[in-house]
């Protein structure tokens, strides 16, 4: 196999990312017909096990360096790397050095089926690794290879503890080759993300990651060229110096079926201080009609898809119970929908299991990692009616700045790669994404 990343393609240009596309019909389907195609007539493990051979030849050379010799055969290999991109001969001898660096620093050496891993992930396709295989070694193959041939890497997880946790566990290596490590984790200052984002490799959960991105496109606007960059800095507005990740270059997503598939859709979200569409007293009154509707003839719950409907009589009973109480409720569509979001907010969030109330507040309670997140709030009027519900202070709406669901968010990094212990059952999801 003779697969070849070239780092030019992937850091070129100010602020490097992959541009949303909306890909036209026919070349969707072409794209799955060929996938089952190749899923049909290839044998998956065999196009990754040439690097195995090459880098056990190199064995021998490698264990008799000291830790000097490696850092000179590291800085070599950097240029190496830099100069004809990461193709499987550079690949197995970058593999060699960090398998050597890790059984010296670590006292673990990567066994066989973890090289294999290694070059899966520089192919920009997701490993299936076992529990006990080691993902978390695997990853400096993949990750310190590419940070020697100058691509930044970011090694995401689904939590602070893991973040830091592999971070600090895997420094000695990255650090033996000459390479820095940065890790984010939630409650970090600007200036603290900036430097560990501009490590070489750097750790950081799904969720810090994302925010961090949105909150660059907001500083960049629409206009992310370095040409306007320029003109911005010679009217005095330094807006490259306070951007936190400078771009989405290689990724590594560990338990990629979560973060990629069970989270894909999860809309985030950057809001600022707005004013609200509605007055405090609508959203009371809201909240009282919809304590007037009678479940299962007005409306219908689905509890597992977290919907509920308005039916056809309960839109007569509204219309009937809001006939004499102002201007505002005369709108058929938008009384129904205020009143179907106090139904949410009635029958679909719980106390203490979506949402704390601490010193007559409503603070949301993150459903993955169960943190609350008391600078965030659910929009279209949501957050107040919940707010109503518990007898707090309906605070002001906000106004959505920035928003990205996971999917798209990954999509855009340069290259992205993946490990997970299932990936075969979700092999068609994964493809979507």
């Amino acid at each position: 196999m003779s697969s070849l990343v070239l780092p030019r393609k992937i850091t070129s240009g100010f602020y490097p990312e992959r541009r949303d596309r909306k890909e036209p019909f026919l070349n969707r389907v072409a794209a799955e017909l060929g996938h089952i195609i190749v899923d049909r007539f290839r044998h998956n493990p065999s196009q990754f096990q040439a690097i195995v051979p090459l880098v056990n030849i190199l064995r021998d050379e490698f264990r008799s360096m000291t830790k000097e010799s490696l850092k000179t055969e590291a800085d070599g290999l950097q240029i190496l790397l830099r100069q004809e991109g990461i193709k499987l001969d550079n690949a197995a001898r970058s593999f060699a050095l960090i398998r050597e660096v890790a059984q010296q620093s670590l006292g673990m050496a990567h066994y066989d089926v973890q090289l294999v891993g290694g070059w899966t992930l520089l192919q920009g396709m997701v490993a299936e690794m076992e529990t006990g295989e080691g993902k978390t070694l695997t990853a400096t193959l993949a990750a310190g290879t590419a940070a020697l041939a100058g691509i930044p890497v970011h090694i995401i997880t689904v939590n602070d503890y893991l973040a830091q946790r592999d971070a600090d566990w895997m420094k000695p290596v990255y650090e033996q080759l000459g390479l820095r490590v940065g890790i984010i984790v939630h409650g970090m200052s600007l200036e603290a993300r900036r430097q560990a984002y501009s490590c070489d490799v750097t750790y950081c959960t799904n969720k810090e990651i994302v925010f961090d991105y949105l909150k660059d496109r907001l500083q960049l606007g629409k206009k992310p060229s370095r040409g306007q960059i320029r003109l911005d800095r010679l009217k005095g507005k330094d807006i490259e110096n306070s951007l936190c990740l400078h771009g989405l270059y290689f990724a590594i997503v560990d338990e990629a079926d979560s973060i990629l598939i069970d989270e894909a859709r999860t809309p985030l979200i950057i809001s600022g201080a707005g004013s609200n569409n509605y007055e405090a007293k609508i959203f009371g009154e809201a909240y009282n009609f919809s304590q007037q509707l009678e479940s299962g003839r007005d409306f219908t719950i689905n509890f597992s898809e977290k919907k509920c409907e308005l039916t056809d009589k309960g839109k007569e009973r509204l219309a009937e119970i809001t006939k004499s109480t102002g201007r505002f409720w005369t709108g058929p569509h938008r009384r129904e929908e205020i009143v179907r979001q106090a139904l949410f907010a009635s029958y679909l969030f719980e106390k203490d299991r979506d949402y704390l109330v601490r010193e007559g507040k409503v603070e949301i309670i993150d459903e993955f990692t169960g943190r609350t997140m008391a600078d965030r709030s659910w929009e279209r009027g949501l957050h107040q009616l919940i707010e109503v519900k518990e007898g707090c202070e309906v605070t002001t709406q906000k106004e959505t700045l920035a928003r990205i669901s996971y999917q798209r968010f990954f999509r855009r990094y340069r290259l992205l790669a993946g490990m997970t212990g299932t990936a075969r059952e979700v092999s068609a999801e994964l493809r979507s994404v």
